[in-house]
């Protein structure tokens, strides 16, 4: 970098010496000055956008809590949905069950009834085989399966 003091001769240049190096001291005491400034400019914007990056990030712990405990609130109300319906089709099961049984139970029983209803129509020569009021009732019941519906399955 050039001198600001130009060059002279003599006693002047003692002066003109002392005098630039004041002028330089100025010049650097004022550039570093300058320096100080931008440097505390800068760290402030650096401190300000920490701190606005701690903002931001605090916020979003927020609404991520937020969003967490809402997510946990409908997984519980889903398990408990889940358990209500478990239970439910826990009983449907043991009712299907025990009204599979009954219908066995009934099929079975008809199938013994129309077999002896066969046996005792071939014994009894003195009855009446073609009056309807006395074979078509059984033989029209005996014909029907029974079928469980799941209107009736409420009733048990």
């Amino acid at each position: 970098m050039a001198s600001p003091c130009g060059t002279s001769s003599g006693s002047s240049l003692l002066q003109n010496s002392a005098s630039c190096e004041v002028d330089l001291q100025a010049l650097m005491d004022h550039k570093r000055q300058k320096r100080k400034i931008s440097n505390r400019e800068s760290a402030r914007r650096s401190r300000m956008r920490k701190q606005k990056h701690l903002e931001d990030l605090t916020a979003q712990v927020k609404q991520m809590r937020k969003e967490n405990s809402q997510a946990l609130t409908q997984l519980t109300l889903t398990t408990q949905q889940y358990f209500v319906v478990e239970a439910e089709n826990s009983v449907l099961r043991a009712q299907l069950m025990e009204l599979t049984r009954r219908l066995q139970s009934l099929n079975e029983f008809l199938l013994r009834l129309n077999e002896n209803s066969h046996i005792s129509s071939g014994l009894l020569c003195d009855a009446p085989q073609n009056n309807e009021n006395f074979n078509t009732p059984w033989n029209w019941y005996m014909n029907q399966p029974i079928m469980a519906s799941l209107q009736n399955m409420w009733h048990y």
